[in-house]
């Protein structure tokens, strides 16, 4: 198909969604790059109707954004995929734009699954992506499901899920990762090309084990954290085989071998970080100090490349914020994590704020007593093991410590799109 298309990316803003939106409108194409940030939500349907009038093709890479932050004993942190949730997006938000693809007459819907998820049943997140895929089988609407093997960005928060101490276990399992260029420049094809109704499969060039790859990750960024081989250890939640994650006869490979990606990606990287750390020739004024410190207050940190230790922050006499860890999900393109402490001392309290539209928030009080007022909710009292949750675009009237007497401390988990700037805003109300 040579001649220009109106195209739909759900999810457009995301590390997939942005490439193959730049990939497409660079082949003359007319994209609309849809996410709720841009006003189109597919699971309200907001804003589906008007986005796909006129489109020849839908491209869905949106994902889940809820997850469930889960201790460990023996890990720092783990995260586990919300059953229920996952399944109630996959279903409610398919349902929604498959109806509305018929309803604007879509010749194609394409949509980025993930290989191996009939074979990784166990878990409730692919359980809901398999859902997914039904859905779109069983819609009158041709379609071409593309599934992708893990991603080279993805490695370093691999690493992070299976780190105890100073080791990181992982399973010797075979996986066959690419580049995430190389998965946008597949779904570009795919998506200029006639649907195949059914799947195809894409990886990188090299097969390779688990342990191996972490470890060649590793030894390139200069980690001291060592790999331990764990036959049992759990990748997500799962304990893989050999056949687990890596494609069958004939996939469609990408050229991006993982040593040159490394060789590329992580110099810029490097260069990226030292740019943020250098020192301004000027002082910023207190207008622009002020958002900053708005961010830290609110408990959301700030954007940063790794956060490989905590670093922390005093607000002011009463209350102190820890950055606990920041790094990309695997397997959820475009969507990052951020760990943060809130400490408050007796009386303290963070402003009024809102998050944005791509931002979950998870928190668990971990002692004392929380009070927290979500939108125009009743204000509620937490105390220590209880959690809430913040949806995105949420209204924060009210956190501070409930007692005047004692101290009280809040562990925030934060999902957010990666290119995410603005984390939150202040109440103008």
């Amino acid at each position: 198909m040579n001649k220009k298309m109106k195209i739909v990316v759900i999810g457009g803003s995301g590390l997939i969604g942005k490439k193959l939106v730049n990939n497409l409108r660079q082949q003359g194409h007319e994209i609309v790059a849809a996410s709720p940030s841009s006003g189109v939500n597919t699971l309200t349907g907001e804003g589906l109707a008007e986005a796909l009038a006129g489109a020849q093709v839908v491209v869905d890479v949106s994902n889940s954004p809820s997850f469930t932050f889960i201790p460990k004993r023996g890990a720092l942190y783990q995260w586990e995929s919300e059953d229920n949730a996952a399944m109630e997006f996959f279903e409610t938000s398919g349902r929604n734009l498959l109806a509305a693809e018929a309803a604007a007459g879509v010749g194609h819907h394409v949509a980025l699954s993930i290989v191996g998820t009939d074979r990784l049943q166990k878990s409730g997140y692919f359980r809901a992506k398999m859902a997914q895929e039904n859905l779109i089988k069983a819609s009158t609407i041709p379609y071409t499901i593309v599934r992708a093997t893990q991603f080279f960005e993805f490695v370093g928060g691999i690493a992070q899920s299976g780190t105890v101490g100073q080791t990181i276990h992982l399973s010797p399992a075979l996986m066959q990762p690419m580049a995430s260029d190389d998965v946008a420049n597949a779904l570009a094809e795919v998506t200029l090309g006639a649907p195949v109704q059914g799947i195809v499969e894409i990886a990188g060039p090299e097969r390779v084990r688990l342990d191996e790859l972490v470890g060649r990750f590793l030894r390139t960024t200069k980690d001291l954290r060592g790999v331990v081989t764990d036959l049992q250890a759990r990748y997500f939640g799962l304990v893989l085989s050999d056949q687990s994650l890596v494609p069958g006869d004939n996939p469609r490979i990408g050229p991006t071998f993982f040593e040159d990606w490394l060789n590329r990606s992580i110099p810029q990287q490097r260069a990226t970080k030292k740019a943020a750390a250098a020192p301004t020739p000027t002082r910023p004024s207190p207008q622009k100090i002020a958002p900053a410190l708005l961010l830290l207050a609110c408990g959301i940190g700030f954007a940063v490349l790794a956060v490989t230790r905590a670093s922390a922050l005093d607000l002011d006499d009463k209350s102190k914020v820890t950055l606990v860890y920041e790094h990309v999900l695997p397997n959820v393109a475009g969507k990052s994590i951020k760990g943060v402490l809130v400490e408050y001392k007796p009386g303290g309290s963070s402003p009024a704020h809102t998050h944005p539209k791509s931002a979950f928030i998870y928190a668990t009080v971990l002692s004392g007593a929380i009070r927290s007022q979500v939108n125009d909710g009743p204000v509620k009292v937490y105390r220590a093991g209880e959690s809430f949750s913040e949806m995105p675009g949420d209204h924060h009237g009210v956190s501070a410590n409930a007692s005047e007497t004692e101290p009280a401390r809040l562990l925030a988990v934060f999902v957010v799109d990666s290119d995410e700037k603005n984390l939150t805003t202040n109440d103008t109300k």
